[in-house]
């Protein structure tokens, strides 16, 4: 079962600065929209799970408590639903780090970012929902071809998609080129050393950045919070 993640908890602290991961428990519960569209992959040549169908699309469950939705970003492992697990909350820098690695396509932060910030507000069904799974698993794993595209294109592609969520899926990818980085990633990342012994589906958060205005707006309240504190207490 495949797995991508979404914060729809946003008070998680995603842009406070951390050096060291932070350890979450998480449940997953159910697809949200679904989960019936599915997808067989192939990664540098190997059929993933001998050729087996992955349900693709958005899952619902909790993150120390809080309720959050999630997407996949590895192929190679598993989870279920209802058990409790242990996973290191990764920095942004952290992800960064991690997805730079040879496993992964070393533009993968930059354009999951602009995925998040181009299509999430558009995930509202199953079709939908399994079409940014799609595009999520390509950015992060293509890695010979500049362009990214569902189908047998580069090192990784995906087969016996859903017709519909894969054309959205490429419409998608075709339109990040000029997008904008407006969303703060994290990886929910599952190691070794976390409990159950055996790793799982590692997972990814992802936060909207707050635009330049809406600091300036936080700024402008505070100065007048402050004004309006100083002339009552120098009228006291």
């Amino acid at each position: 079962m495949k797995l991508r993640s979404v914060m729809t908890v946003l008070a998680l602290g995603a842009c406070a600065p951390s050096f060291a991961a932070d350890p979450v428990t998480v449940i997953l519960e159910k697809f949200k929209y679904g989960g019936n569209e599915q997808a067989r992959i192939t990664n540098d040549g190997f059929a993933i799970g001998n050729g087996a169908s992955y349900r693709a699309g958005e899952y619902l469950g909790s993150i120390n408590g809080q309720s959050f939705s999630t997407f996949c970003t590895d192929v190679y492992e598993s989870l279920s639903f209802g058990p409790t697990y242990q996973y290191d909350r990764k920095t942004v820098d952290q992800t960064k780090q991690l997805w730079g690695g040879d496993l992964y396509n070393p533009n993968s932060y930059s354009l999951v970012s602009k995925l998040f910030t181009t299509a999430y507000s558009s995930v509202k069904d199953s079709t939908t929902s399994a079409a940014f799974q799609y595009a999520l698993w390509e950015l992060l794993y293509e890695k010979t071809s500049s362009t990214y595209q569902i189908g047998a294109y580069g090192n990784f592609w995906l087969t016996d998609t859903n017709a519909a969520a894969a054309a959205q899926a490429d419409t998608w990818l075709s339109s990040l080129a000029n997008a904008a980085e407006g969303y703060s990633v994290q990886s929910l990342y599952s190691g070794a050393n976390q409990n159950p012994a055996n790793n799982k589906q590692d997972l990814v958060i992802a936060t909207p950045v707050p635009e330049p205005q809406t600091y300036a707006l936080a700024l402008v309240s505070l100065s007048i919070v402050a004004g309006y504190a100083r002339r009552k207490r120098d009228t006291a």
